[in-house]
């Protein structure tokens, strides 16, 4: 089909056939440019020119886009900007803030423009398959581990995420296993309080496949070149699945199934430890400050008590009280300090269970604590998979 070529700084549209290019090298119209151009005047007659193209192509230059034209245009059209030497400041920004699904800097060779629009248009096809199956796929089933070289690869990777403490090395870890089965891909880690994809630097297209997937109740879904693994706390998402190959996408299939399972057992893992160093600092900060706080009340209180004590006595005289009157003051002051020594026993008893409490916590942080091994990706082991 046509492709709808949009230059920002004369607001001009060009209906242009497939595999044709009208610009130079520089970004600017041709001569036959003007064989391909069509009145564009309103919303209405944007919308008619949308339904004969497949793909928008947005040439960038000094002025903005129309931000009504650009609402106009359908979101599940792919799209791709062009960015020239001469693009303001302010027409990037426009830019990066646009969902867009590509974009080529100039110089703009024909070879290398053809090649752009093309991948562009490949991705944005696949990313919406993908997203609409995800709403009428059934559950996936796991079927069993087939090969006993990629049964080596799970078990290298078991055994090597062990010894990790960070999700940040878990992801470096797992993305290195699949590194070793020659695909690419990202990974998600998501939990109440937090989110995190890695590697950091991910397409929007990608970002929005994920934030769809995590609230889904699918297990797998496959769709061309793209593979998705959600689990309750890790997602992983495959960009260059081999299609070509029926046997081998089968069983990579299944051997990333194992592996996103391991990555999940693991970042709980890292998350509860996480969440218990926590609480045991805060725990030791209270038991701080409980402990002053019983000190200096003890010793205020007891200064008190013992002052006023010795203070009744000498008043006992002065206040020409009988001796069983006297008697009666005395051992009432004497069972106050008796029950304040009780007060304290109890406290004592608290605290010990704190202290309990402290050792028991340091006890499940001591097992659940391991030592780093390094990266996968700085040991010297080769898997071939296929």
């Amino acid at each position: 089909m046509a492709k709808l070529w949009w230059f920002s700084d004369s607001n001009v549209f060009y209906c242009v056939p497939e595999g044709t290019s009208i610009i130079d090298d520089q970004g600017l119209p041709v001569d036959s440019a003007d064989l391909y151009r069509v009145d564009v005047r309103n919303t209405v007659e944007l919308s008619a020119q949308c339904e004969l193209v497949d793909q928008v192509i947005m040439v960038s230059g000094r002025q903005l886009f129309s931000q009504e034209f650009l609402s106009t245009i359908p979101a599940n059209l792919p799209n791709l900007a062009l960015i020239k030497a001469t693009t303001s400041a302010d027409a990037r920004v426009q830019l990066e803030q646009m969902d867009l699904d590509g974009w080529v800097f100039n110089p703009f060779t024909h070879e290398a423009l053809s090649l752009s629009i093309q991948k562009a248009y490949e991705d944005k096809k696949s990313v919406l398959a993908l997203q609409e199956e995800l709403k009428s796929y059934s559950e996936i089933a796991f079927t069993a581990m087939s090969s006993a070289s990629e049964m080596g690869i799970v078990a290298f990777y078991a055994q090597a995420v062990q010894g990790i403490s960070n999700l940040e090395r878990l992801a470096d870890q797992t993305l290195g296993c699949l590194k070793d089965l020659s695909v690419n891909g990202y990974i998600q880690f998501s939990f109440d309080d937090s989110v995190e994809i890695y590697p950091k630097a991910i397409a929007p297209g990608y970002r929005k496949l994920f934030d769809q997937f995590r609230t889904s109740a699918l297990r797998i879904v496959s769709h061309g070149r793209f593979l998705i693994f959600n689990f309750d706390n890790a997602q992983i998402l495959i960009v260059n699945a081999p299609i070509a190959d029926s046997d081998k996408y089968g069983r990579l299939r299944d051997v990333i199934a194992q592996i996103a399972s391991i990555a999940e057992a693991r970042a709980k893992t890292i998350k509860v430890n996480a969440m218990l160093i926590e609480h045991q600092d805060h725990i030791r900060n209270v038991m701080a400050l409980l402990e002053m706080a019983s000190r200096d009340n003890r010793n205020s209180v007891k200064r008190i008590m013992m002052d006023l004590s010795i203070a009744l006595r000498e008043q006992a005289v002065s206040l020409d009280l009988t001796l069983e009157q006297e008697t009666s003051m005395l051992q009432l002051s004497e069972r106050a300090l008796t029950s304040l020594e009780t007060l304290h026993e109890l406290t004592d008893a608290a605290e010990g269970h704190f202290r309990s409490l402290v050792v028991q916590l340091d006890l499940a942080a001591k097992l659940l604590k391991t030592k780093d091994q390094p990266a996968q990706n700085e040991v010297e082991v080769s898997v071939e998979l296929f």
